[in-house]
């Protein structure tokens, strides 16, 4: 072997790059010893036995630790000593008269992290704006929906409110004869069954109608959605206190009378304003997938005309959030 070597004597011994001879100075710069630093550079005669143990280990699929290691087993490590800077090099990183250069690298470093954090400030802010963009979508279009449940529910009330004033027109009834016996004035209600067919009801105070059992009135109520799913009322409301809601309505608004009758497995439940408008809700027993026996209100008729699905999920939620 020859005393000392270049870079290109390095590389043409151990048959790899002069770029490769370099790496293995990055990795290991206590072990391949500058023997001067003159143009070439020229490192010690152990140079040469150093890399041809790098490239062999290497070879073996060993990495720089384990390398580092077998090094350390085999050779001297020395002491790194950095070159001191040339004139020449203080210009490739200027620093302004009167500070440092380590004060310089810091002040980058910390703009660099300034500068991220600003970026994600305004990315986080962007999407912060989004979100509250659909956030109010969403109000705007909750209030609106309100607004049209709050025209519907007052449409409704107010057919139940309006009572006829009197004729002014209206003949005076002649005296009774005390051979004339009284005569009691009946209200009739048309029901249409879910058949098709109408059914004329009598309502008189005193006249004893028909009434669900005790077992069917205290089963929780329920109604279906659009897709068939079962929806309650939270701590399972008997049907006895959903028409508890609806009689206490009626007697605010003037209606007293109110009247149950079966058609088939169906019960319906009747009010009467005085002024002939009428309302009909069709209750039955049925069973939820998960087991649990409930009544269902399963179509309401306003006027002798049945209403539209969405138009009786509207009124059992308005019922509903009067409790």
């Amino acid at each position: 072997m020859a005393d000392t070597y270049t870079h290109k004597d390095l590389a043409s011994l151990c048959g790899v790059s002069e770029t490769t001879i370099k790496s293995y100075r990055r990795k290991f710069p206590g072990f391949i010893p500058v023997l001067t630093r003159g143009k070439p550079i020229r490192f010690k005669e152990e140079a040469g036995s150093i890399c041809l143990m790098i490239r062999d280990c290497f070879a073996k699929g060993m990495s720089v630790n384990e390398t580092l290691k077998v090094l350390k087993e085999n050779f001297k490590e020395e002491p790194v000593s950095r070159p001191r800077r040339t004139p020449g090099s203080a210009h490739k990183v200027a620093a302004p008269a009167g500070i440092s250069q380590e004060y310089m690298e810091k002040f980058f470093a910390t703009a660099g992290q300034m500068m991220q954090g600003m970026a994600g400030l305004a990315t986080a802010q962007a999407k912060a704006e989004q979100r509250l963009r659909k956030v109010e979508s969403t109000l705007e279009q909750l209030l609106e929906h309100e607004s049209r449940n709050s025209e519907v529910m007052q449409q409704l009330m107010g057919q139940q409110k309006i009572v006829p004033e009197k004729s002014a027109s209206a003949p005076e009834s002649s005296p009774k004869t005390d051979s004339e016996s009284p005569v009691r004035a009946r209200k009739i209600v048309n029901v249409r069954t879910p058949e098709g067919a109408v059914n004329s009801y009598s309502l008189e105070k005193d006249t004893e109608s028909q009434r669900p059992s005790d077992a069917f009135l205290n089963t929780p109520i329920v109604i279906k959605n659009d897709v068939d799913e079962f929806l309650g009322v939270p701590g399972r409301l008997p049907l006895s206190g959903f028409v508890e809601i609806l009689t206490r309505e009626a007697e605010e608004a003037g209606v007293s009378q109110t009247q149950w009758y079966k058609h088939g497995d169906v019960w319906v439940f009747i009010i009467h304003a005085p002024n002939g408008e009428s309302q009909a809700l069709y209750f039955s027993s049925t069973t939820t997938p998960r087991g649990n026996l409930v009544v269902l209100l399963e179509r309401l008729d306003v006027n002798e005309k049945e209403v539209s699905s969405q138009f009786l999920q509207e009124y059992f939620r308005q019922v509903k959030d009067k409790i």
